[in-house]
């Protein structure tokens, strides 16, 4: 179980870790992300990016300290419900907007997106019960109890090639479907 808990946590603090990055790391980078939320909400696009990045950035710390775990998986799985949620209508309404969740990828949304955010919701949702319930491991040291430094690192490689993977199903999902 203490692997499990620590890929979920893993995973969910390093795929939102690289979604605030992408989007920070330089202006046209946000303005194309501005861009793209303005095409898939009717809500004001500034405001709206700001609070989504904020709380992109906090993710990752609140899931580092385990007194802020739960808040951490609680902030993940609404933003993914939203983003869910956009994604969908923008679907349903035909819109070709492209995901910029990670940076400057020219794929509209599409089923990609809404598999990779639905095996996204089921990993921050699985961790969020866990620490709920307080079954999360304790820690001895440098890492939790019963995984040890070479099933951290393990982990933490698994979870780290799964981000990197979901990061870009959208442009996998692209090469087997057809352009209009």
């Amino acid at each position: 179980m203490a692997y499990l808990f620590a890929f979920f946590r893993l995973l969910t603090g390093i795929v939102f870790l690289m979604s605030a990055v992408s989007k920070l790391r330089g202006r046209a980078a946000y303005e194309e992300f501005t861009v793209a939320t303005r095409a898939l909400t009717r809500l004001p696009a500034r405001p709206v990016v700001a609070l989504v990045v904020t709380a992109e950035v906090a993710v990752a710390p609140l899931l580092a300290w385990p007194p802020t775990m739960l808040a951490g998986f609680c902030v993940a799985l609404g933003l993914l419900v939203a983003f869910t949620v956009a994604i969908v209508v923008a679907m349903r309404r035909g819109r070709r907007v492209p995901c910029r969740c990670f940076g400057a990828s020219a794929v509209p949304v599409g089923p990609g997106h809404l598999a990779r955010n639905a095996v996204l919701i089921a990993a921050a949702a699985a961790g969020a019960v866990q620490a709920g319930i307080g079954a999360v491991p304790a820690w001895t040291g440098a890492v939790p109890a019963g995984l040890g430094p070479a099933g951290l690192a393990a982990v933490a490689l698994a979870a780290g090639a799964t981000a990197v993977l979901l990061s870009a199903i959208g442009e996998i999902a692209g090469l087997f479907t057809s352009s209009p």
